[in-house]
């Protein structure tokens, strides 16, 4: 609440010309961070720290902090006008990571259940020696993402952290005259209206959803396609993409990850939780099939909208239907709902869920809207593990290289439609590998260890693939690898489901008894396990309903037919004996 009342004030406060600190004696031409923190009205030593009445460039800088955004400054600076919400990040998944780490430990097999930790906090003490295989590959591997990283450690990579900036921040700083008597400062600039190249920054790797969502398929590293002398599509140093069709909120709509997200589901609500989707706080729905309330209920609706600048001050808004958080930019506009661009405010028309039977049919209310408007999800088969305990490596919490070295190779990449399950939620949901470790472990002598293990799992998720063009009734109840069941044919008769699949792992040489695609045997027996406790495939009776629907939709392949205007009338005639198909 003090947080919503100051930035309703600011702008008065900011009337009264107090007088700022001595810093802007010697910074004339520091541009300000942005209308809300002016540089004139509110100085440096506000955010920045140092002498404010100093004269003097070595005493008026003593104590500075240049990054005040990290959340151990934060505290001190941020905190005086947004201590809710610095708390509410430093217990996000974003900072501590924690998620990553307790389930990487249970794939691993060292914890029999998903534990909750408080992950790199947890992690920031223990010695190299005393690491588990799991916690030195999320120290080697994993850590790097955390937003709270220190951003001048990344000579080769994308630079991430940084606190508060690693998202905020829209324009980098940039020196006009440093070595004039007195220096000009282009002040980095930050906003609330936050492009997705900020997101992409982390969000392009394990699910790759940031990726996905833009069109872009990580290929195996081939580094094609070639045009002009150069390598032209290329995620990072070593990392290219291909071009598929990207998610229609894009192509449609041009939407940023921030026209979906909430502050609360990106920032955090202030509670501990075990993962990512425990914070999340949309839906597909929220949208699509909006509540509406009164703005005037929630006061953060309004001073969202006023920090973000290009929204409309709202008055009947959509309410998420998770956690009830405002979404400020999803605004009812006569009969129609309409969504503003946070980023310029355009008017965006949103489509209500329709009434048909694709939506109401009973036998589908299990299903997740993903599961069917979903065109692709990247899938990589066999992530190569090996580790190296004579080497030494960077560690990206410790900031320093520890013993143990991690060799990740390539994986089976591969685009296709995806495979279905039960999902963390209990409802129907895409799923993929997520991720199949296949490791090996060298001993400091340079020996293989016989501690090789494979830890082959699956996760289940939002590809962010979005069509409005749903897969067809045969793809989801004849295809065996949307059944989870892998790439092969699919026997069906009256009385039994068989299968032969495409992969032979045993012939490849890989000491498992089942094909390195198949979640599930044809009989529903489990072959991997999930990255969610609650998440599974789908078992032998739920495969023989799916796979017994082929003798109806065959023919009846299209939601246009007749016999789903009323589906339990249509199979009441069918055992009755009063349709022309049940006579044979």
């Amino acid at each position: 609440m003090k947080t919503i009342l100051f930035a309703l004030l600011l702008p008065l406060l900011l009337l009264s010309k107090t007088p700022p600190d001595n810093c802007i004696s010697c910074h004339t031409d520091t541009s300000s961070i942005d209308n809300f923190h002016s540089y004139s009205d509110m100085g440096c030593a506000s955010c920045h720290g140092g002498d404010p009445k100093a004269t003097q460039k070595d005493i008026a800088h003593r104590g500075i902090v240049l990054t005040p955004s990290r959340l151990d400054s934060a505290d001190r600076f941020c905190s005086k006008c947004h201590k809710e919400i610095v708390d509410r990040v430093k217990l996000s998944i974003m900072n501590d990571m924690h998620g990553v780490l307790d389930v990487l430990k249970y794939q691993f097999g060292e914890t029999k259940s998903i534990e909750t930790t408080t992950g790199i906090e947890y992690l920031k003490t223990k010695p190299s020696s005393h690491q588990s295989i799991a916690e030195s590959h999320f120290f080697k591997l994993c850590a790097a993402c955390h937003i709270d990283q220190d951003e001048k450690i990344f000579t080769h990579h994308t630079p991430r952290g940084g606190g508060c900036v690693d998202c905020h921040r829209v324009e980098s700083a940039q020196w006009i005259d440093r070595n004039s008597s007195k220096p000009k400062l282009y002040h980095p600039k930050l906003s609330t209206r936050i492009p997705s190249a900020n997101c992409l920054k982390c969000h392009n790797r394990s699910n790759r959803i940031g990726l996905s969502y833009f069109g872009k398929f990580e290929s195996e590293g081939y580094g094609t396609p070639y045009r002009d002398g150069n390598l032209t599509h290329q995620i990072d140093r070593g990392r290219y993409y291909y071009e598929l069709p990207a998610d229609i909120h894009h192509t449609s709509a041009k939407l940023e990850c921030i026209d979906c997200h909430t502050e609360k589901g990106v920032m955090g609500d202030g509670k501990r939780h075990a993962h990512m989707e425990d914070s999340v706080d949309i839906s597909c729905v929220d949208c699509h099939d909006a509540r509406m309330s009164s703005s005037s209920e929630y006061g953060l609706a309004g001073m969202l909208s006023a920090l973000n600048g290009k929204v409309p001050y709202p008055q009947d808004i959509a309410i998420s239907k998770r956690k009830g958080s405002p979404l400020y930019n999803i605004q009812q506009k006569g009969k129609q709902v309409v969504q503003y661009r946070k980023m310029d405010g355009k008017e965006i028309a949103v489509s209500q869920m329709s009434k048909e039977p694709y939506h109401t049919l009973a036998l589908h209310q299990r299903l997740e809207c993903t599961a069917c408007h979903s065109a692709w999800i990247p899938s990589c088969y066999g992530c190569h593990e090996i580790y190296f305990q004579g080497g030494k490596q960077y560690d990206w919490i410790k900031h320093k290289k520890t013993d143990g070295q991690w060799m990740e190779k390539r994986s089976y990449l591969r685009h296709e439609s995806p495979a279905l399950a039960i999902g963390y939620n209990q409802k129907i949901m895409p799923t993929a590998p997520g991720c199949q470790v296949i490791m090996s472990i060298y001993d400091k002598k340079g020996d293989i260890t016989k501690d090789r293990f494979h830890a082959m799992a699956y996760a289940a998720w939002d590809p962010h693939t979005t069509q409005k063009q749903v897969r067809s009734c045969k793809d989801c109840h004849i295809n065996p690898q949307t059944l989870g069941i892998g790439a092969g044919t699919l026997y069906i008769d009256k009385n039994s489901t068989s299968f032969i699949p495409y992969w032979d792992a045993s012939r490849d040489g890989m000491d498992m008894e089942y094909p390195i695609d198949a979640l599930v045997s044809v009989d529903g027996e489990q072959f991997q396990t999930f990255s969610r406790e609650s998440a599974r495939g789908f078992n032998q009776k739920e495969i023989g309903k799916i796979v017994g629907a082929y003798r109806c939709i065959l023919c009846h392949d299209s939601y246009s037919d007749k016999i789903y205007r009323d589906y339990n009338q249509s199979k009441n005639r069918f055992k009755n004996r009063q349709t022309p198909c049940s006579r044979y």
